[in-house]
């Protein structure tokens, strides 16, 4: 079990067991199957992203309750060091870098998309900004209705509430840093 795999089945069982869930009540609040939510607590299941954000938005919690360690006082991040959380067909990865912390309100990540990946979102719970700051390629951003073209050296701020979506239409790689902050968190 690789190292980002076995935070995610220690942090779910933990929340699990803290709020005294059974399986059948987790997979209700969350949609996601009591056997995938099994394969996940016992380590030999590695989640999608798509998946975390199921179990996230059914617990509400930050996507990082389920991916954090244990802080340490001064971190220096290689931003690609350890198994990324990915969508089946690997095109859309997504590294934790710091994760949420009641005292600070946000969480970031390392967000890598090949040409032609996309992935959409239906929106996080409560008042959630997103940050995206591009720093290669080329990123096609939905909003609701709207759609803005994100470039290299230039940055987005959002609503995340509702449904977005992520798409790299261009012919390169796709790198940019992203903020969720969590107004009430």
């Amino acid at each position: 079990m690789d190292e980002l795999t076995q935070r995610v089945s220690k942090n779910l069982a933990a929340i699990r067991e803290e709020r005294r869930y059974s399986l059948d009540d987790l997979a209700l609040l969350t949609g996601v199957s009591k056997s995938m939510l099994r394969q996940i607590e016992k380590g030999s299941s590695s989640p999608t992203i798509s998946t975390l954000w199921k179990i996230a938005n059914g617990l509400k919690i930050s996507f990082t309750s389920l991916v954090k360690e244990e802080k340490a006082a001064v971190s220096v991040i290689d931003n690609v060091a350890g198994t990324p959380l990915m969508e089946k067909d690997e095109s859309y990865r997504l590294f934790p870098l710091f994760p949420f912390e009641p005292d600070r309100k946000f969480e970031s990540y390392f967000v890598q998309m090949h040409p032609g990946a996309t992935l959409e979102s239906e929106g996080h719970r409560g008042e959630v900004e997103e940050y995206i700051f591009v720093t290669q390629g080329s990123l096609r951003l939905g909003v609701g209705e709207r759609s803005f073209r994100v470039e290299k050296d230039h940055s987005i701020r959002f609503p995340a509430s509702g449904p977005h979506s992520y798409r790299n239409e261009g012919t390169t790689l796709v790198k940019m840093i992203m903020i969720l902050y969590y107004a009430r968190a």
